[in-house]
């Protein structure tokens, strides 16, 4: 470790909690010179995958025993399978577990599938199962597909003008509405030998499968309802009119997309399904670009697969970078440089991916968040990454371009609110979460206050000041954001905490006085929550409760984001953190790392939730490298 004079001589063993985990942080990098760590989500992943392979016909016994031994060890006492660590049972993700051990061999006479089939039927059966789940079953014949929301492909012929185009969704969801367009026009029935029966509370002429009312005969939800019965009814006449154009639309839209990404699930596996069910062989290059990629974010050992919904080096690697340098390492050390390297040639600086139809006086710049995602990048991982590169010991000439492709790209990203969020600019079209297909309300990805936040420390290192437009904007934002009991919501992170520390970080950076009456409340919370061993921990019950749940103990990730908010807040001092240092050191393993089974990242608030491995490694080296700072 490189000691300056900016670091205050630290007790021995905050000396070698951080000397350790320095250690080991720079042993994990790859000789490619990225970081790169598990990202765990719940067991419809792996039960997707089963699903996928059995839809396409292309079956690996040794891939679909490891996915199945995982799910099963996964199970929960109950008899479900859960969104998050800790969490309640949800039906949802118990039907899928349950049909994938179906598909993989077990048999409904079996112990843990007795067990699923009870807490199912307890909660209301098949018929009360979301919509992605009946969509998967109707695949298999298991459901109609009446149960699924109409969805005519003409709706990609929408013009983005229009209001009601596909890029009024997020582009999370984007990637799977227009595979699905393909999937719902075929309808396809792939075949098998068993029927779910067992899964069913109604007897066959009781089963009805309602999407979610809201209450009196005016919400707009109602009138998607509506309107989706009557789509349906246009469904049996034979004459319609620009299908064939939208299906060629909607087939390129896919093969172009995935070309160019190696995105996520369920996208991928929805692009394989669609050009399946359009009749292409399994041999067809989107095909298989789709399903080998999902196989590339397998995991594996002699018992089980791990099925990944995405990778993250491009979001792994700058955070552990900064933490590094942050924590004294010197930024011109080769490993670094190396890692600067690696980030510099993911850039996607020369394609106008999907944020364009909001954005067209954008320039291309910016990071994604996986090895490939040429229409993606975010805004989210293009901080970070610019973040990294410009504390790195890189030439100038190496550095500038991205450097400034990345800054110029996300300053035409800012929201008409003064937010900025991850992947689209003003996408804020509140009638996308209202129709049937939604009902998971996460078809939006509007600014945020954790994005927001962190892109106003950002721009504090290229020198701008509060009263630049830009910041004002942001400012003004934050300040309609702020809770009432003075935390700030996090969209990619669990939860208040997440959000509360980007923002204090932010605000600190750019200038504003921290004894503020907006700074001061936040810290008053931060302090309220702590928990009397010292560290912090919040469980993803916040985001449906829509308010602070505690976790009833300490996490290290969310006990570094509390640190490093009252750290900036200029609570370096008080007792407060010094707790919360003490608890980080004590609870560090001699390796270096900390253990951390919670998730304590979102994906979409209340539905999916994600643990990132690294986190556990890099945050709380990050708010130790700033404690000891003067």
């Amino acid at each position: 470790m490189d000691k300056t004079s900016t670091l205050r001589a630290p007790s021995r063993s905050l000396d070698s909690a951080v000397e350790s985990s320095i250690n080991l942080l720079l042993s994990q990098q790859t000789p490619e010179g990225y970081w790169y760590y598990t990202l765990e989500a719940n067991e419809s992943i792996g039960a997707g995958f089963i699903q996928l392979m059995h839809f396409l016909g292309d079956v690996d016994l040794e891939i679909q025993r490891g996915l199945a031994n995982r799910i099963l060890s996964e199970q929960r006492d109950d008899g479900s399978w859960a969104i998050f660590y800790g969490g309640p049972g949800d039906l949802s993700t118990t039907v899928e577990c349950y049909f994938a051990l179906r598909l993989a061999g077990h048999t409904p006479l079996e112990e843990p599938l007795q067990r699923a089939k009870r807490f199912i039927l307890e909660r209301g059966g098949l018929t009360r199962a979301r919509i992605f789940t009946r969509i998967h079953l109707a695949l298999f014949g298991l459901v109609p597909w009446s149960a699924s929301p109409a969805m005519p492909v003409w709706f990609v012929l929408l013009p983005h003008w229009s209001g009601l185009s596909i890029y009024e969704f997020s582009s999370l969801a984007r990637a799977s509405i227009v595979p699905l367009l393909l999937i719902y026009d075929a309808k396809p029935v792939c075949k098998i030998s068993f029927d779910l029966n067992e899964l069913y509370c109604e007897v066959p002429q009781n089963r009805r499968f309602s999407f979610p009312r809201s209450k009196g005969f005016f919400p707009l939800q109602n009138f998607f309802i509506r309107f989706d019965k009557l789509l349906k009814w246009a469904e049996k006449f034979p004459w319609h009119p620009g299908k064939k154009l939208a299906v060629k639309k909607a087939e390129q839209w896919v093969r172009e997309h995935i070309e160019r990404t190696e995105d996520i699930y369920p996208a991928m596996a929805y692009a394989a399904i669609a050009f399946k069910a359009l009749g292409r062989p399994v041999t067809d290059p989107t095909i298989q670009k789709a399903f080998n990629g999902l196989k590339r974010f397998q995991q594996r050992d002699a018992t089980f697969v791990h099925q990944q919904c995405c990778i993250s080096p491009n979001w792994d690697t700058p955070w552990a970078g900064l933490a590094l340098i942050e924590a004294g390492v010197d930024p011109c050390d080769p490993r670094l440089l190396k890692a600067a390297r690696y980030l510099i040639s993911k850039e996607v600086k020369d394609f106008s991916g999907d944020w364009w139809f909001k954005n067209q006086d954008g320039p291309p710049g910016g990071w994604s968040f996986e090895f490939q995602n040429d229409y993606f990048p975010d805004v989210d991982d293009t901080i970070e990454a610019v973040h990294f590169l410009k504390g790195v010991g890189l030439p100038n000439e190496e550095t500038e371009g991205p450097i400034q492709r990345g800054l110029t790209w996300m300053l035409s990203m800012q929201s008409k609110n003064g937010g900025w969020a991850a992947f689209d600019k003003n996408n804020t079209a509140g009638w996308v979460n209202e129709i049937p297909f939604s009902d998971h309300g996460a078809c939006l990805d509007p600014p945020t206050p954790d994005v927001t936040g962190r892109m106003l420390e950002l721009l504090s290192l290229f020198g701008f000041k509060k009263a630049d437009a830009a910041v004002k904007r942001a400012l003004t934002f934050l300040g309609k954001t702020q809770e009432p009991n003075g935390a700030w919501r996090g969209r990619w992170g669990v939860n208040y905490i997440y959000g509360t520390w980007c923002v204090l970080q932010g605000l600190e950076a750019i200038g504003e006085e921290m004894n503020s009456p907006a700074a001061r409340k936040a810290v008053e919370w931060l302090h309220s929550i702590q928990n009397k061993d010292g560290g912090w921990g919040e469980s993803c019950l916040s985001d449906s409760r829509n308010e602070y749940v505690p976790l009833g103990h300490s996490v290290p990730s969310q006990t570094a984001w509390a640190l490093m908010g009252l750290i900036a807040a200029g609570e370096r001092d008080s007792a407060a953190v010094r707790k919360g240092v003490a608890w980080l050191v004590e609870n560090q393993n001699e390796d270096g790392s900390w253990d951390e089974a919670d998730f304590t990242g979102t994906g979409f608030p209340g539905h999916f939730y994600i643990r990132y491995h690294g986190y556990r490694y890099y945050f709380p080296l990050l708010a130790l490298a700033r404690y000891v700072k003067i």
